[in-house]
């Protein structure tokens, strides 16, 4: 009876578990009041830095999310991001160097290393 009773808890965790949704997501040249300022997918050579601004909504807190900043088919970084609240904004951010042209993709994760939302940007000399 134990077992039973286990698996059927096991089974309504898996069935009603931790959920992590995305709900908003932006690249931007800065964070104020954790929001998103200068929101764009494009950015010049010479931007230095470029913040991946997240608003995530969890059944169960707290858990963590990670952003994976991927360039040239290559894991640049993974930033660990706690969340403490079922509703909260967060972000990450990348120093890009002028050479760093082309596509750029963030990836967001998971605590269980699941994809959970994917969005790209450019660096280019025609960022206008």
């Amino acid at each position: 009876m134990k077992k039973i009773l286990m698996a059927m808890l096991v089974l309504f965790y898996l069935s009603h578990g931790q959920e992590v949704k995305v709900v908003g997501m932006e690249f931007a040249v800065a964070i104020q009041n954790r929001e998103p300022i200068g929101v764009s997918d494009r950015f010049p050579p010479d931007i230095g830095k470029v913040y991946c601004w997240t608003k995530i909504q969890a059944t169960t807190v707290p858990t963590r999310i990670y952003h994976v900043w991927i360039y040239d088919d290559k894991e640049m970084a993974r930033v660990e991001l706690d969340i403490t609240y079922h509703t909260f904004r967060t972000w990450s951010s990348k120093n890009i160097l002028p050479q760093w042209k082309g596509k750029w993709t963030v990836v967001i994760e998971d605590e269980y290393g699941n994809k959970l939302a994917e969005k790209s940007f450019e660096i280019t000399e025609s960022w206008h």
